[in-house]
């Protein structure tokens, strides 16, 4: 989520501000109690979320500009520098690793990135794998918006908060849980199924419905309804092993 310029149009909040714990902090639950063998993440950027794995890891990135230490107590990590478009063409993960257990995907917030993204993660997964999702709650009306005007508002989670309506739709199969993590949530996807191709079969027919979806073309009370956000301290979240192994 990127930071500009403040804007009053921040305080016009779609909903009430997130009290959860922060999304950092859940992720490094998540490894905590998940203990991945093999992790991925795409969009690392600076790796202040890439710190928080010491599984083997596999980073994605079209400009990594590091500021931590990434490696820290892992054994393996591959920084690959290129669009997540490219490292799922490529196929580099097959070569790398046998599977991926979880996954964080942070990339471009434009809901057709991310999607491919979720597609392109699942293919490498196992069924009790785990991919998260950031940004999935939106802020503010303008925050929400697919192009980031940076004079009017310093957060930007784009309109990825379409995937969850999307999986909803598409993927009734999957357990999805919202999770009020601030600053813009975490949505935390299992029941994987790694040879589903309903999503890919069907990109193009969702990209045409939901390209000129907004927050008030699709509803705010559908959204809230599809997102159905938990606490992170919730009986459904904590302990989160219970959701990955039931």
């Amino acid at each position: 989520m990127g930071t500009s310029k403040t804007s009053t149009t921040e305080t016009s909040r779609i909903y009430p501000k997130l009290t959860g714990v922060p999304y950092k902090q859940f992720l490094s639950r998540m490894h905590g109690l998940i203990q991945p063998d093999w992790y991925l993440e795409i969009g690392s950027s600076r790796g202040d979320s890439l710190i928080l794995a010491t599984a083997k890891t596999i980073a994605v990135d079209p400009v990594f500009n590091l500021k931590f230490d990434a490696l820290a107590k892992k054994t393996e990590l591959h920084l690959l520098q290129m669009t997540s478009d490219e490292f799922f063409a490529s196929e580099r993960a097959c070569s790398i690793a046998p599977h991926i257990d979880m996954a964080f995907l942070d990339g471009m917030h434009l809901f057709e990135y991310l999607l491919r993204d979720f597609i392109g993660t699942e293919k490498l997964c196992k069924k009790e794998s785990v991919i998260a999702m950031h940004d999935c709650i939106p802020i503010t009306p303008i925050a929400a918006e697919r192009i980031w005007k940076k004079s009017e508002t310093r957060d930007w989670t784009g309109d990825v908060w379409k995937l969850v309506p999307i999986l909803r739709k598409y993927r009734p199969d999957l357990d999805i849980k919202v999770v009020d993590c601030p600053p813009s949530g975490l949505t935390i996807i299992s029941k994987l199924n790694p040879k589903d191709t309903t999503l890919s079969k069907n990109y193009d027919r969702i990209v045409m419905e939901f390209i000129d979806q907004s927050i008030a073309s699709y509803g705010k009370e559908l959204l809230l309804a599809d997102l159905h956000i938990l606490s992170s301290d919730s009986d459904e979240i904590t302990p989160y092993y219970t959701i990955v192994k039931n």
